[in-house]
């Protein structure tokens, strides 16, 4: 077992990357996806003992097939946010 295991999802649209669900060490904030989003990425934040070092890193966990769209609001707005 983990001793923090957190994570944030961010989701792209066209107003810009927007706060989803976090998952705090003990509680979860649920939000709606936004209808107009176009990538959804998930950004983690785990420590395995008091002695490690965290782990940050992000995974995509939805896409839109909408390549272009994509390509263009990361374009605009770049990378989702590293903060949680």
């Amino acid at each position: 077992m983990s001793l923090s295991n957190e994570w944030t999802d961010w989701h792209l649209t066209p107003k810009g990357w927007e706060r989803g669900t976090e998952k705090e060490d003990f509680r979860t904030i649920e939000r709606e996806p936004p209808p107009d989003r176009v990538k959804t990425v998930r950004w983690h934040d785990y420590l395995s003992s008091r002695f490690s070092k965290p782990d940050r890193y992000h995974s995509d966990i939805w896409s839109s097939p909408d390549k272009a769209a994509i390509a263009k609001l990361v374009a605009e707005f770049g990378d989702p946010p590293s903060n949680l």
